[in-house]
């Protein structure tokens, strides 16, 4: 169930993010990028006559003749506005790019017609650093993306729907796109999310092997060598592990674990007093050697 709702959340916010991304942001820029090349596409009397028009909506008077505008052999046209001169260039193709150079040369046709500001349209591009070079000469630089939105409103319905409905559809298949990858890429997390659930909780009880007492051996010495030579006691083995309830997980020791364990009884054995050496001589078996055989000797060592 958990790696369910991370499968379902995941496709929801990876597609909701592509279908804001490509009807919003890409699907407006594929519409200019559609209205460039329909405006690249006209014969330079119909792109000058609808740039005209973008200019008297920017509030500009056309100076130039009427006549040599409709003739469609002017590229600059001179226009008006709060009784200041600009002069418009105009560069046609979606090909074109404005350049440093460029500006160069409108900046002096702005001079020889006594212009104090210009604008250099085109559907093209510009170059970089033909933009600081304007800015100085107080030249504004229009390309194709600036341009489209000025002219869409003032172009045929026609062509105007036929530019808006390309770009629907190019954004309607991206958008599917986008949800069959957020849907693969929810698959693949949810697919994560169980790999990755914690198992269910068992009882790791783990019940360590106590160390049974061990039964006194009898001594091997008499009572005239007693006092002179040790006495060797067998000690008794470790007890088994105690049987695990139903309900306990019983987990063996290790070998390494059990051999400090047996490093441990030998330490503290041979620390009692009277004691002069400890060793197991069988896994099961410590041997233990004491300076007197007394009963009460075994008792300690024993408990």
């Amino acid at each position: 169930m958990r790696s369910l709702l991370v499968a379902l959340l995941v496709a929801a916010v990876l597609g909701t993010l592509g279908t804001l991304y490509f009807w919003t942001i890409r699907r407006r820029k594929d519409e200019a990028l559609n209205g460039v090349r329909a405006l690249s596409a006209m014969r330079w009397r119909e792109f000058s006559h609808f740039i005209l028009d973008a200019m008297r909506h920017r509030g500009y008077d056309v100076l130039t003749a009427d006549d040599e505008a409709e003739r469609g052999q002017q590229t600059e046209f001179l226009l008006a506005r709060n009784g200041e001169r600009a002069l418009l260039g105009a560069k046609h193709g979606s090909a074109y790019k404005l350049t440093k150079q460029t500006v160069g040369e409108f900046v002096a046709a702005m001079k020889f017609q006594g212009a104090r500001s210009g604008l250099l349209v085109t559907p093209g591009t510009i170059d970089p650093d033909a933009r600081k070079h304007a800015e100085e000469a107080r030249v504004e630089l229009i390309d194709g993306n600036a341009l489209w939105p000025e002219i869409a409103p003032l172009l045929p319905q026609s062509l105007s729907d036929d530019v808006r409905r390309d770009a629907a559809q190019k954004a309607k298949r991206h958008v599917g796109i986008a949800w069959v990858g957020a849907l693969a890429v929810g698959l693949i997390a949810g697919w994560f999310a169980a790999g990755e659930a914690p198992p269910a909780q068992a009882d790791l009880t783990v019940l360590k092997p106590k160390t049974a007492q061990p039964a006194a051996a009898p001594a091997v010495a008499n009572a005239s060598t007693a006092a002179a030579s040790p006495a060797t006691v067998a000690g008794a083995t470790a007890a088994k592990p105690q049987a695990a309830s139903p309900a306990t997980l019983v987990i063996p020791i290790t070998p390494e674990e059990e051999d400090l364990q047996r490093a441990e009884v030998v330490r503290r054995v041979a620390s009692l007093t009277g004691v002069y050496r400890a060793v197991w001589s069988t896994k099961s078996t410590l041997q233990v050697q004491v300076d007197e055989t007394s009963t009460e000797r075994f008792d300690e060592i024993c408990t």
